[in-house]
């Protein structure tokens, strides 16, 4: 290998650990916060591993409702932190 092909994996293998930590980060936050079921109106917590790359438009994360099992946006209820 020479060494442009390895400071390309070190900055390739580097970004990718940066994304995993962030992600990790993020969903270990938002599974502090209250969410309420679009469907059944039901308020609950996430797990971390649930909103850690799920899509969201603001305040509405597009995760599954522990109670009716529905994969719906649902809102986040309580205060930031």
């Amino acid at each position: 290998m020479g060494e442009e092909q390895i400071l390309t994996l070190a900055i390739s293998l580097g970004g990718l650990v940066f994304i995993i930590i962030v992600a990790l980060i993020k969903g270990f936050l938002l599974s502090k916060r209250k969410f309420i079921c679009s469907h059944c109106g039901k308020e609950f917590y996430p797990k971390w591993y649930q909103v850690m790359f799920e899509t969201h438009f603001n305040d509405y994360f597009r995760i599954r409702c522990p109670h009716c099992n529905k994969k719906k946006y649902q809102k986040i209820i309580d205060e930031k932190m």
